[in-house]
């Protein structure tokens, strides 16, 4: 489904379940719909636990959530752009700069070089808290498994990850299998406006078309909250709205 059509669409949804008090919508306030509509369904399908995920199945969990997230996966490998580790900073840690639209990680590997071993060994990476790296200093071997790596994120400094791995390992090749945060829907330009940087000309919807339904149906819902609820009514009322079938 095209921006245009989904621009007409939403005024056919939005007219059939308003009234005639309900204000007139230009293409910015529909355009901030669309995407805020986008990024919850996006957020609640990922998680099985979501209030907005009535059928409880996240990433991977059935055929549907694999078309849904089919048109944002994404890969990226690193091999020579290792930095100074940032927070841990014995031998052989690196920092590498995650994807810059990254939403959600998926999985992670790296491979290695390590002392007696002919060939590269390949790790993978689990992501950990700074709590839980604080836990594992305090026991005697304070590094991974032997197959393992571990990602310890700071995200206030430019999206950079320490990776940390065994003592006699080397660093040869980063890569992240990772959902990208999708453009926002722009449904004509904005005169000046703009939706994450963008405005200047209209955008598609990037998900795959099984999920423009559900988006237009989220948007049309947050647009008749807008003006028929308020305070705390407002919140109840989106809390509900979100809690829908698919």
């Amino acid at each position: 489904m095209s921006a245009e059509e989904m621009d007409n669409m939403f005024e056919t949804l939005y007219n059939n379940i308003g009234s005639p008090q309900a204000p007139g919508l230009n293409a910015y306030e529909k355009s901030v719909f669309l995407t805020k509509a986008q990024d919850e369904i996006l957020k609640n399908y990922f998680n099985p636990k979501s209030k907005g995920n009535n059928t409880q199945d996240g990433f991977d969990d059935n055929a549907k959530r694999q078309v849904d997230f089919s048109m944002l996966t994404s890969v990226e490998t690193k091999s020579s752009s290792f930095g100074t580790p940032l927070f841990d900073t014995r031998d052989n840690t690196k920092s590498v700069t995650l994807p810059k639209e990254l939403m959600f990680a998926i999985n992670e590997m790296v491979e290695v070089t390590r002392t007696n071993e002919s060939k590269p060994v390949i790790l993978q990476v689990i992501p950990i808290k700074f709590d839980e790296y604080s836990r594992l200093m305090c026991k005697p071997y304070k590094r991974p498994l032997k197959y393992q790596a571990w990602r310890l994120t700071n995200n206030q400094l430019s999206n950079k990850a320490d990776i940390i791995i065994g003592p006699s390992d080397i660093l040869n090749k980063y890569t992240i299998r990772y959902i990208r945060r999708p453009k926002p829907i722009i449904v004509s330009n904005l005169d000046g406006l703009t939706i994450e940087g963008e405005g200047t000309k209209k955008l598609d919807c990037e998900l795959d078309p099984i999920l423009h339904e559900e988006i237009l149906q989220r948007a049309v819902e947050l647009a008749k909250i807008a003006w028929t609820n308020t305070g705390q009514d407002n919140l109840q009322a989106v809390m509900q709205a979100g809690q829908r079938s698919e």
